[in-house]
């Protein structure tokens, strides 16, 4: 790990050089090697990713999804009527074992909350879900404010209007200056 500087992150590619990903957790691994690309070519999931000297090194994937209002934080369902709950799944996020605590989790995160509120400025999104893979996981997410569900504390929502507040508006790259 002689430096930590990143290319931008960007959406996957076939040319992406993912063979070497190892983020230490075999599933997410397998997912990024084996099934990011098909999922996006057949639009279930779209995979992003940032890359130092052509490797990945970080990845995140969304799909879109729905919730059943009992699954939902309270701020989530807080107003609204008693139907499925629209969201933002960030259905996985993993950087390189060589790249862990470099901030480049941060960046991925920064940059799926943005994309989030791009695709919620078109779409009718309430939240980003996340199903925390482990309890170092989950508290790496409460501590960005994402909150439990009351069915299930490893899966957690972070509301729309928090993630518009952190991300300057109207939704632009000046988001990723602070300690990206």
């Amino acid at each position: 790990m002689s430096s930590h500087t990143y290319e931008p992150v960007r959406k996957l590619a076939g040319s992406d050089a993912v063979e070497s990903f190892d983020c230490g957790q075999p599933a997410q691994n397998q997912f990024l090697h084996r099934f990011a690309l098909v999922n996006q070519k057949s639009n279930s999931a779209q995979t992003y990713v940032s890359c130092q000297g052509g490797l990945v090194v970080g990845f995140y994937s969304l799909v879109v999804g729905s919730v059943e209002t009992a699954a939902a934080a309270p701020r989530v369902i807080k107003g609204i009527p008693q139907h499925p709950v629209p969201v933002m799944i960030l259905a996985r996020l993993a950087v390189d074992l060589q790249h862990q605590g470099a901030g480049l989790g941060k960046s991925l995160l920064k940059d799926a909350l943005l994309r989030t509120a791009q695709a919620a400025d078109i779409a009718g999104i309430r939240a980003l879900l996340v199903h925390a893979k482990d309890e170092t996981a989950r508290q790496w997410y409460l501590n960005w404010e994402f909150e439990p569900s009351p069915s299930d504390p490893f899966h957690l929502f972070l509301l729309m209007k928090d993630i518009k507040a952190m991300v300057p508006g109207p939704h632009h790259a000046g988001f990723f200056a602070s300690g990206s």
